[in-house]
C-alpha cells in the first residue's frame, strides 16, 4: 500500500488540475520582462512574476538536462512524497518535451487558497505544441512545484 501514495497523490493532482479553469491570457514567456506581466483576477502581479519565474526556472533546467536541479523547484511536499528516482522516470517517460523543448511561455495565474495554477504553451524542437498546467505553492515566501500535467497536444502537421 506504501507503494500506491505517489499514484493516489498524482490521480488526485489530476483531478485537482481538470476541475480548474483558467481565464484571462497575461503572458511570460522566457525572452520576455516579467515586470510587464499583468495579474489576472485572483493571482496578484508579484504572484504571477514571482510563479512564473519559478517554472521558468524549472523549465530550463529540463532543457539543459539537469534533473537534479529541475527536481529542486520541486516543493519540500513533492519532494517528500516522490523521490528523485520516481521524479526522472516520468519526466524521461512520460515528459520527454520538457527535456526537448525550444520555446515556452506561462499565460496565465489562477489562485485557489494557497495553491497556484499556471497555464502555459510549450514547442518541443519537433514543432509539437503542449499546453501545461503546473500546480504550485507558495510557503514562507518559496514557490514550489507540486505537479504538471499536459492538458492538450498539438502536433506539428508537415505538407
Amino acid at each position: 500500500m506504501r507503494r500506491l501514495g505517489p499514484v493516489i497523490a498524482t490521480l488526485v493532482f489530476t483531478l485537482l488540475l481538470t476541475s480548474c479553469s483558467t481565464s484571462k491570457t497575461d503572458k511570460v514567456s522566457e525572452n520576455s520582462q516579467p515586470s510587464k506581466a499583468q495579474a489576472t483576477p485572483s493571482c496578484s502581479k508579484d504572484e504571477f512574476v514571482g510563479g512564473s519565474k519559478w517554472i521558468t526556472g524549472q523549465l530550463n533546467a529540463f532543457r539543459k538536462g539537469t534533473l537534479e536541479e529541475a527536481y529542486s523547484f520541486a516543493s519540500p511536499s513533492f519532494r517528500q512524497s516522490n523521490g528523485f528516482e520516481l521524479f526522472s522516470f516520468l519526466i524521461v517517460g512520460q515528459y520527454s518535451m520538457l527535456l526537448t523543448s525550444k520555446s515556452f511561455q506561462i499565460s496565465s495565474c489562477e489562485r485557489t487558497g494557497s495553491k497556484f495554477f499556471f497555464t502555459g504553451s510549450l514547442v518541443d524542437n519537433q514543432n509539437n505544441e503542449y499546453t501545461l498546467q503546473y500546480l504550485l505553492s507558495l510557503t514562507d515566501k518559496k514557490w514550489g512545484v507540486d505537479g504538471a500535467q499536459v492538458v492538450k497536444k498539438r502536433n506539428r502537421i508537415d505538407y
